[in-house]
């Protein structure tokens, strides 16, 4: 067994009011003294993430008492450095002058961003002498557009089954745009079958599947939980279907998601995170064996993925995928899954294991071990099992060092780029999309790209140019593999070298490239041009990962 630290729990549903979700949207801080003057962000969700440079505008609702006619709106544009800090001046600012405002009152301010970037706004509303009144803060992003999926191995998670969220229309889009080609999401038995054998698709299942087959975003699928909502006394005591009965109704609701919905999705998950503390092997087994074949006869090429992220700790250690093959079923699946959260941790450091047969959990250690493994247990059919990163986060944490929004974009390039240097994982799926919360103080809340009102953390520009540069180039060698400092360059043909330090600090990585004309581009997608004139050519780099083309 793999002892692990402590990390998040599984995937739970979420309950959220319309009222309560729309207030997330209206960034409100007002100070007790100053409650009844009022400033607001309210731009649709969503629309503070552009995807081309140039004019546009931001929405604000501004309020003041009836004595007051005139006050002063005062909008700063602050950005970023490479290595993920705000820096102090502003790129541009912007002022109005408002009029008649008592009760409520709706600006449009123009802003013009001549680069792509991460943007922090502060809105500032003051009287016409100058005393503040009210302010907000919130967060842009400009980004490539995309016309096109990312790379296959690119993927994230998506919370359109428990409902509560943005529809699929708003953030499939943002998926597209942050360079992802993959979702997770879930179709959970007890929203299908309420009465025992009849099987009602909520309009939300079908709407984001819809969506993702519109947009060419490939759904992993999760068959998952037990259904005491239709079947109260068999899930009286445990919510996995432990019972041969059980089993047959689980897989009844598997026969008919799969008939409804086999041409949009080919690749299924059985169950999100099992517990084999409290579910032995061989129950899991014989759930998988039957689920396996039920898929594969309704639809031949699709692909049935086990484990589900479980085993201890999340799996890194392989436990699960041991623990069904040593029972007997290699060839009841087409690969496992694994979910090896690393936080506060680094992913080329990870963790220490104990009683494990790897040393630490790190992707350097964990993707090799499970690579020989697969190549190991090769099924009858003369294929190895396939691997795959279910789900990998780290959030945003104020009590955590190194957990600050920078550092969770520096992990989230570095984690992509490592997997495509080791070779092994069929995808990554970053966990997740956007923040299950607003409480900055709850880990569980803060895992997401974007924050709960959508707009965008660094971690998603980050995401968005690490596609669009790196693509779909493969690992082609190491130019700089040292402790703290790695370069790595993907590409032979058109090739990419990216590099960054692994110790929160600057470093100098020293290359050997062909001497001519270079661009560097950093994590929001800024380009500087660099001439090399020898061989030997010294390379600044940061924590989060940097890019070196090369030009014609």
């Amino acid at each position: 067994m793999l002892t692990i630290h402590a990390r998040r729990s599984k995937l739970k549903p979420a309950v959220l009011t319309f009222a309560a979700l729309s207030a997330c949207f209206l960034l409100v801080f007002s100070s007790a003294s100053y409650a009844q003057y009022q400033v607001r962000l309210a731009s649709p969700p969503g629309s503070l993430i552009k995807a081309i440079n140039g004019k546009d505008a931001l929405r604000f609702i501004v309020a003041t008492p009836d004595h007051m006619r005139q006050a002063r709106l005062t909008v700063s544009v602050l950005p970023y450095d490479s290595n993920g800090k705000v820096m102090p001046a502003p790129l541009t600012t912007y002022q109005k002058i408002i009029s008649d405002i008592p009760g409520g009152k709706a600006i449009d301010v123009g802003i013009a961003i001549p680069r792509p970037g991460f943007f922090r706004v502060d809105a500032t509303f003051k009287s016409l002498d100058g005393e503040t009144l009210d302010k907000t803060v919130t967060t842009l992003a400009v980004i490539t557009k995309r016309d096109e999926v990312g790379p296959s191995d690119f993927g994230v998670v998506t919370h359109f089954a428990q409902g509560g969220t943005q529809p699929p229309s708003i953030l499939l889009p943002l998926v597209k745009q942050a360079g992802f080609s993959w979702i997770r999401d879930e179709l959970y038995w007890e929203a299908i079958e309420k009465t025992p054998g009849r099987f009602n698709f909520p309009a939300r299942f079908d709407s984001y599947l819809a969506a993702c087959a519109k947009l060419g975003i490939s759904p992993l699928v999760v068959l998952d939980y037990g259904n005491p909502v239709a079947y109260p006394a068999l899930f009286s005591q445990s919510n996995f279907p432990r019972s041969p009965e059980a089993r047959a109704r689980f897989i009844r609701y598997v026969d008919a998601v799969v008939a409804r919905y086999d041409r949009t999705v080919k690749h299924w998950e059985i169950w999100n995170e099992p517990d084999f503390d409290k579910i032995d092997y061989p129950t899991y087994l014989a759930l998988l064996k039957d689920t396996f074949y039920t898929i594969k006869r309704r639809s031949p090429d699709a692909s049935v993925i086990s484990c589900g992220g479980g085993g201890s700790g999340g799996g890194p250690g392989g436990d699960c995928i041991v623990g069904l093959i040593k029972n007997g079923g290699l060839n009841d699946q087409d690969g496992f899954s694994i979910h090896p959260y690393m936080p506060p941790n680094t992913p080329e450091k990870g963790y220490r294991a104990t009683g494990a047969p790897i040393a630490f959990v790190s992707v350097p250690t964990v993707w090799p071990y499970l690579n020989r493994l697969a190549a190991d247990n090769v099924k009858a059919d003369g294929r190895p099992l396939q691997v795959w990163v279910t789900e990998l986060g780290w959030p945003v944490n104020p009590k955590a060092p190194g957990q600050d929004e920078a550092s969770q974009a520096s992990n989230l390039v570095r984690t992509f780029l490592l997997s495509r240097r080791y070779g092994t994982v069929r995808a990554v799926f970053w966990y997740d999309l956007v923040d299950d919360g607003t409480d900055v103080n709850n880990i569980e809340h803060n895992f997401g790209l974007l924050n709960h009102d959508l707009t965008p953390k660094p971690a998603f520009v980050a995401a968005s140019v690490l596609s669009s540069t790196v693509g779909k180039r493969s690992w082609a060698r190491a130019l700089v593999d040292a402790e703290n400092i790695k370069a790595y360059e993907y590409g032979t043909d058109d090739p990419v070298v990216v590099g960054w330090t692994t110790d929160g600090k600057e470093g100098t990585a020293s290359l050997h490239l062909p001497a001519g004309r270079y661009v560097q581009r950093d994590w929001q997608g800024t380009d500087t041009p660099v001439a090399i004139s020898t061989q030997n050519f010294d390379w600044r780099v940061g924590p989060i990962p940097r890019y070196l083309i090369p030009r014609p």
